[in-house]
């Protein structure tokens, strides 16, 4: 594993907050913890990407050529996985429950860069090779003896007649491509080893079982269209793939299939006009996956609160944040005009009878989550689920500083010193945690790490552990939420409280650069590389020129170099 690619965790941090760093910058981290504010990235990015704006770089001579960056191969994460296979057996009885039950016994991805669905760290060891044996052994036995799986009558075609029209039809969908000659007659081969002495289902099992364990199925392979350059495009069931793994997180359907077949996803057009399309498909609502990592609401389920603290909290509220969270997401999803600036700042929400009593809203009941104004709110830095990563029995202006400064501004913080007290239990007694913190901080080995969270999260000190709105803290002293911000490119300056953030987010360039490399990291699945800095510009001017519409930005990830074009794959020689 190397530097760039590690992820560190805090020791009094909430599972699901990353903290990063890369080898170049460790120097310039360490003179940041010993009372240093440090910018984003350390000033040790290329020059090009520091100094020249979008357009400049799309203009440059490096920009005239397609620059697709690595292309890796990437394996199907277990989000992945579960969708693929609830997509390739819809319609067939009691197999969707079984893949949810095998897939919760599957380990935990590797995490990097904040999201589980990195290339890099996707590998397959003893323990995931059996579990994805144990799946499709189990997967296999219920799918093939249940109806709707076989669309032939066995004994009107012939078993093993039939058994081939499977295998070519199941096949092409499971492999995402049609089948070559030998692909299919190594499954008939298999097909009438399971029957031989018993029963046609049988036979499919076997065929099942052995397919749900091939590469073509657990792996995106990709090798691309013949080309002697450097560079060639993928083949045209390969982008049907690219499209359908980025917006749906599955399997392509029948149409991006009948796309793919018909040569009709050649053009940067055609492949817009499918990604448009399959934004307007309920499938579309897998793409909070990249919320809920990004986010960390997919961590929401292990948060606990002292009920003598925090007594009469409404049953379920961990899943009550995230669905909050989900339907707002989902509503600038549906209009084009749903912007970044939306996310971080809007004086809206969206609760349920149960959360609106949470929160003290008036006039909603019943379980639909509805649209209400809450004014002094900012987008999803004031839901609930973004201000319950604290401790059990109080606020934590620490990690919330944390989660702005490293997933809203992608800027680095590095881990604390070994021997820094890394609680501040017993530190200015009688004091409020912001006077504690600013005591902290007088010490040389934490100033400047906490100089770039403290004042963040102290912003949203009028909202308690489980997201309510409040005046008084723990100990009843009156919350205090001006603060000044340091260490950033555009947002720096005194704030006034976490609406003033959210607005000053929501125009801040480096926030906006922030969400559309989250949204790289995510999509593509790995990080960037200085080779991709044309597709970065490509979205940057394109998320830019939308109005930064979150919907938008999704369009334009198909329409980069890095989605369009892959290294090409030199023959081996000989």
């Amino acid at each position: 594993m190397s530097p760039e690619q590690h992820t560190h965790r805090w020791p009094f941090e909430l599972p699901g907050s990353k903290l990063r760093y890369t080898a170049p910058l460790l120097l310039a981290l360490v003179a940041g913890c010993d009372g240093q504010i440090g910018g984003p990235g350390g000033g040790d990015e290329p020059e090009s990407t520091q100094t020249q704006a979008p357009e400049d770089v799309l203009a440059s001579a490096f920009c005239q050529t397609p620059q697709p960056g690595p292309a890796p191969l990437r394996r199907l994460s277990n989000y992945e996985y579960a969708n693929t296979l609830k997509d390739l057996f819809s319609g067939v009885p009691g197999v969707a429950s079984t893949i949810d039950t095998v897939v919760a016994t599957f380990p935990n991805e590797a995490e990097s860069l904040g999201f589980r669905n990195n290339a890099s760290f996707l590998t397959v060891g003893s323990l995931v090779a059996q579990k994805f044996l144990d799946a499709a052994e189990q997967i296999s036995a219920v799918a093939a003896h249940a109806s709707g799986l076989v669309s032939c009558d066995p004994a009107a075609l012939g078993e093993l007649e039939c058994a081939r029209d499977f295998i070519r039809t199941f096949g092409a969908k499971a492999y995402r491509r049609p089948l070559t000659e030998g692909e299919v007659q190594s499954y008939e081969e298999r097909f009438t080893a399971g029957s031989d002495g018993y029963t046609f289902e049988d036979g499919i099992e076997w065929v099942v079982f052995s397919m749900l364990q091939s590469p073509n199925v657990l792996y995106r392979v990709e090798l691309g269209e013949a080309s002697a350059g450097d560079v060639t495009e993928p083949t045209p069931y390969e982008m049907a793939s690219r499209l359908s793994y980025l917006i749906w997180q599955s399997q392509p359907d029948e149409e991006l299939t009948r796309a793919a077949a018909a040569g009709e996803l050649g053009t940067p057009e055609q492949v817009e006009a499918q990604a448009r399309r399959m934004l307007a498909d309920p499938k579309a609502d897998r793409l909070l996956e990249y919320f809920d990592q990004w986010l960390d609401t997919d961590m929401l389920s292990g948060m606990r609160r002292d009920p003598a603290v925090y007594p009469d909290l409404p049953s379920g509220l961990p899943a009550l944040l995230r669905e909050e969270t989900r339907a707002f997401v989902r509503d600038l999803f549906a209009n084009p005009s749903g912007s970044f600036g939306d996310l971080v700042s809007a004086d809206h929400s969206f609760v349920n009878g149960a959360l609106a009593q949470h929160y003290g809203v008036a006039g909603v009941s019943g379980d639909d989550f509805v649209k209400v104004e809450l004014p002094g709110r900012s987008g999803v830095l004031t839901q609930g689920m973004l201000l319950t990563r604290d401790k059990v029995t109080r606020t934590s202006i620490v990690r919330r500083g944390l989660k702005v400064r490293t997933d809203l501004l992608c800027e680095i913080v590095p881990a604390p010193p070994n021997n820094v007290k890394l609680d501040l239990e017993g530190l200015g007694e009688g004091l409020s945690q912001r006077e504690r913190l600013e005591l902290h901080r007088t010490e040389p080995g934490c100033a400047g790490c906490h100089a770039l969270m403290d004042p963040l999260g102290v912003v949203f000190e009028s909202f308690d552990a489980v997201g309510r709105s409040r005046t008084t803290d723990e100990g009843g002293r009156p919350v205090v939420t001006t603060s000044h911000i340091a260490g950033t490119r555009d947002a720096d300056g005194p704030v006034a409280n976490a609406a003033e953030l959210g607005q000053r987010l929501a125009q801040s360039e480096e926030a906006r650069a922030c969400y559309v490399l989250q949204n790289f990291r995510f999509f593509y699945g790995r990080d960037e590389t200085d080779a991709d800095r044309c597709s970065m510009a490509e979205l940057s001017v394109a998320f830019k020129e939308s109005g930064y519409s979150l919907s938008e930005l999704v369009v334009a990830l198909t329409q980069t170099d890095a989605f369009r074009y892959r290294p090409a794959i030199a023959p081996e020689k000989p």
